[in-house]
């Protein structure tokens, strides 16, 4: 029977998270921008799938950094890009009419959080080949 590490505990903790954070950007879309013309069945749908890919490569990523892998460095940091790019291109691309605070708080909370995860992902990475070494 497969041993279940620290790092696949966090590694699963981190897609649920992401997941949750799925369920709350669906209800603000809801909330605030169907009537702009964003269905929320297509934004749900991309978001979700979105967040799996984005959850999972990126916890790869990390991985994938700490052993020096280039290879497979590239492969998951363009599936994570892209799980993290996607909803919000669909939103803002699909919208009629949106006022431009909508557009200046999306991409303003696009960018915040990708500088977020960029530095965390740095630090997970230190992690890992720290704890990798030791």
């Amino acid at each position: 029977m497969p041993r279940i590490t620290q790092q696949t505990i966090f590694a699963r903790l981190w897609v649920a998270l992401v997941m949750l954070w799925a369920g709350v950007r669906i209800l603000a879309v809801e909330v605030w921008l169907v009537g702009y013309g964003v269905n929320i069945w297509w934004f749900a749908a991309i978001e979700l799938t979105s967040s799996v890919v984005y959850g999972v490569s990126s916890a790869r990523l990390v991985h994938a950094l700490a052993r020096r892998d280039r290879k497979q460095s590239a492969r998951w940091g363009v599936l994570t890009l892209f799980g993290y790019v996607l909803p919000d291109t669909y939103m803002l691309s699909s919208g009629r009419a949106m006022p431009l605070a909508t557009y200046v708080i999306v991409i303003s909370l696009a960018v915040t959080f990708a500088i977020i995860a960029l530095v965390r992902t740095r630090t997970s990475v230190m992690k890992v080949a720290v704890t990798d070494a030791g």
